[in-house]
């Protein structure tokens, strides 16, 4: 009975000036980059980007394709990226990696990526610095914080999980492998509900009536809510909308998805 109270405690949604706040305890996840905006001032572009804080840490997932629209949605949203405790990127695809640049040198920042990347992108990181951590199988970012492990081979890919009270937040770049595959997977290796899941479900040219089973899926999974944006696409976007009522997370630059601690925690 806990359990079920818990997952369904409220999470938070707010845009743009309520970043000016530090964030307070739970997990914070902060749209930085995305197809749309959600906040005055912003940028919309495709590709994906957000940052993700909990426990005093602040880990960034993805950076988006040019540098100089992450730039200008750090401005607008007024978050400085000056501290990190952690890099991590889903896919080797330059709409998630190519905005990297924006980082400038971090000399020993810890950065977590599938071991397929190319030499390419790994020399790219390694120009400015970066700790590289390829990984394989589920690895811990920070502490709450961890890589799901890289799923798939066509294209590999890995998501960020954060673990809360409540379930999992899982957070994906864009599900190549299959977005109910890889939740399955973190599902059985963190024996977890999910709780949130948001980002690209790579879901832009799939039939409706396989959305419809995706989404059927993800209820049978019992996950509590969910967000998806950037390659999702409208039709299933508005899907997973109707499906969710107001369990459905907006994505766009700005949103501020907050993730509270239950009482007593």
């Amino acid at each position: 009975m806990r359990r079920a109270l818990l997952l369904f405690l409220p999470i938070v949604l707010v845009v743009g000036a309520a970043r000016a706040q530090a964030p307070g305890p739970g997990v914070t996840v902060t749209y930085l980059y995305d197809n749309t905006t959600a906040a005055p001032g912003t940028k919309a572009d495709w590709g994906f980007a957000c940052l993700v804080e909990t426990n005093g840490r602040r880990v960034l997932f993805d950076t988006g394709t040019q540098p100089e629209v992450l730039r200008a949605n750090l401005a607008a949203l007024k978050i400085d990226i000056a501290t990190l405790d952690a890099l991590v990127f889903s896919h080797d695809h330059g709409d998630h990696t190519a905005g990297v640049s924006v980082l400038g040198p971090r000399p020993g920042l810890p950065t977590f990526f599938p071991a397929s990347f190319s030499e390419a992108t790994r020399a790219a990181f390694a120009r400015q610095q970066l700790k590289a951590m390829p990984v394989t199988a589920p690895a811990d970012v920070v502490p709450g914080v961890m890589t799901s492990g890289q799923f798939g081979t066509a294209i590999p890919e890995e998501a960020l999980v954060v673990d809360t009270d409540q379930g999992l937040v899982v957070i994906f770049g864009c599900a190549h492998p299959g977005v109910v595959e890889m939740l399955r997977g973190i599902a059985r290796a963190r024996n977890r509900p999910i709780h949130l899941v948001l980002g690209g479900f790579h879901l832009l040219e799939t039939p409706a009536d396989q959305v419809a089973r995706i989404v059927t899926d993800f209820q049978a999974m019992r996950v509590a809510y969910a967000g998806p944006t950037h390659c999702t696409g409208e039709a299933a976007i508005k899907a997973f909308r109707k499906a969710y009522g107001a369990h459905f997370v907006e994505g766009g630059v700005g949103r501020l998805v907050k993730v509270p601690i239950a009482a007593g925690h």
